[in-house]
C-alpha cells in the first residue's frame, strides 16, 4: 500500500497582489498547498495562528513590517527558524545574505526546484 503524502504548504508574503495570485496559481497548479498575505503583519498573525508552513517566499519591499524585519522575526522564533525561506524581489540588492533569491520578474524554474528540494 502506498502512503498518501498531503501537498507542502507554502506561505507567500507579496505586497503586489496581482504578482502573488499569479505565484499562488502556479504553485497550486504543481500541486503545493499555498497562502498568500499581503505583508509582513499578516505573515507573523498567520505563523502564530497556523501550522508551519514547509517554505515561506518573501517580497523585501512591503508596506509595514518589510521583508527584512520578517526574516527576523523568521529567524529568532524557534518553532520557525528551520523553515525554508526565499526572497522573491525586484530588489535583489536589499536582500540579506545566507537566502536564496529569485528576482522578479520571476523565471519559474530555479523557484520550482528550490521548492522542490526543501519541500521533501
Amino acid at each position: 500500500m502506498t502512503a498518501v503524502t498531503e501537498p507542502a504548504r507554502i506561505l507567500v508574503v507579496e505586497d503586489d497582489r496581482e504578482v502573488g495570485t499569479t505565484l499562488c496559481d502556479v504553485l497550486r497548479d504543481r500541486g503545493y498547498e499555498v497562502e498568500l498575505v499581503a505583508n509582513g503583519v499578516e505573515a507573523i498573525e498567520h505563523l502564530e495562528s497556523s501550522e508551519p508552513p514547509q517554505a515561506v517566499l518573501v517580497d523585501l519591499l512591503m508596506p509595514g513590517i518589510v521583508g527584512q524585519e520578517l526574516l527576523e522575526y523568521l529567524r529568532t522564533d524557534d518553532r520557525l527558524a528551520s523553515i525554508p525561506v526565499a526572497i522573491v524581489s525586484g530588489s535583489p540588492h536589499l536582500a540579506p545574505d545566507g537566502y536564496p533569491v529569485f528576482r522578479k520578474p520571476l523565471q519559474l524554474r530555479p523557484l520550482l526546484e528550490f521548492l522542490r528540494q526543501e519541500c521533501k
